[in-house]
């Protein structure tokens, strides 16, 4: 082991069990943070592997090699609970113990070489030692149940992002590209994994594959740690419920059929009408549920209406105006300071407007009100 995979493994392992420590013991922390503080914990041993190498003469250390050579896999299942806790910010439920499934048969699969022959397993990752066919099943089988939980958890925030657009109007699309990126980077960090089973000397794309995982994970970790709702979508919870009552209830026929063209530019214009004369957009707490109770109309038709009429969800839709708002305010050389403005429009916080208006604009709301005044002069 070099100088500098010390550095990193002795690094890696303080890191993650302070982390694993704040993220559990605090009190601010969720449900989310706590599964991550887990992660940080198995990271934090797998980074100790180094050293029981070192050391597999010892009895002990030989035995507990094994087992925390497989522990990886962990990973997988977490990582996709992590996601779906923080971003609805639920609680974990009874079926949520099936997870520990794929880790138990990946375990029962290595029982032979992780428990009764490890030093098999320490020889294969030494690279002093052919691998038998059982080890190599072993080894292979860990990422292909990563592959899909990866899988798994990129359909499921594709799910959750259109549906917060389709119902909400105050959330950071970044939330979702934060978490969509950590599954690129595991999908990666899990490939370079398996390159060392295909030859001994590509051993340093796994050290790698360690270094890629640890600072993304302590990254995530550390904003977790911050803010505990960093990564949770406010209400998205709420309509998921809804929509799911919304779908047990209503008529398959109604879900199945389409308005008319022309009902459908009615109903458009008569949302339109009321949207703009009672201001509904300066309501923060507007969703679709809450916008369709004001004007009487289905969710269903409404969300019809909005995306095939008008060519928007209801995200675009109420966001058009709030951002539309504030330009008009910032043009005016209001007074108020910029959050002012924001709160005022509708939005719910500074991150949330930040990520909308640039998203919209182009630009920040601090470069938009400069070019104005740029303009003026």
């Amino acid at each position: 082991m070099t100088t500098l995979q010390e550095y990193i493994s002795v690094i890696g392992s303080l890191q993650g069990a302070l982390l694993f420590f704040l993220l559990v013991a605090d009190g601010r922390m969720t449900t989310a943070s706590r599964i991550l503080g887990i992660s940080c914990l198995i990271i934090a041993l797998i980074f100790l592997t180094p050293f029981m190498l070192l050391n597999a003469d010892n009895a002990i250390i030989s035995r507990i090699t094994g087992p925390i050579f497989f522990l990886p896999i962990a990973l997988a299942p977490l990582g996709y609970l992590y996601s779906r806790t923080a971003i609805l910010e639920a609680p974990l439920v009874k079926r949520d113990l099936l997870h520990i499934l794929p880790v138990l048969f990946v375990y029962a699969l290595a029982a032979e070489v992780s428990l009764t022959n490890s030093q098999a397993l320490i020889a294969l990752i030494n690279g002093t030692q052919p691998p038998s066919v059982r080890l190599i099943i072993s080894q292979f089988v860990p990422v292909g149940i990563a592959y899909i939980y990866i899988g798994w958890t990129i359909v499921m925030l594709w799910r959750y992002r259109r549906t917060a657009s389709d119902t909400l109007a105050n959330f950071d699309p970044s939330v979702f590209n934060w978490l969509l990126t950590l599954q690129g980077f595991n999908f990666i960090v899990w490939t370079l994994k398996t390159l060392p089973g295909f030859a001994a000397s590509w051993m340093v794309f796994a050290d790698l594959a360690n270094l890629v995982l640890v600072v993304l994970t302590y990254v995530i970790a550390i904003k977790q740690w911050r803010n505990p709702q960093f990564f949770t979508v406010p209400n998205l919870s709420d309509e998921q419920a809804s929509a799911t009552l919304e779908k047990m209830t209503e008529d398959a026929p109604m879900q199945d059929g389409g308005l008319d063209p022309a009902i459908r530019a009615e109903v458009f214009a008569a949302v339109k009408k009321q949207f703009e004369n009672d201001e509904l957009y300066l309501d923060n707490k507007l969703t679709l549920t809450r916008l369709s109770t004001l004007t009487g109309v289905s969710k269903h038709h409404l969300s019809e209406v909005l995306n095939r009429h008008a060519g928007k969800n209801f995200y675009e839709f109420v966001n058009d105006y709030r951002v539309d708002f504030v330009c008009q305010r910032l043009e005016e050389q209001s007074a108020q300071t910029i959050l002012d403005i924001a709160l005022e429009a509708g939005f719910s916080s500074k991150s949330t407007f930040n990520a909308i208006f640039k998203q919209f604009t182009g630009q920040t709301p601090t470069q938009y009100r400069k070019a104005l005044q740029a303009q003026k002069t």
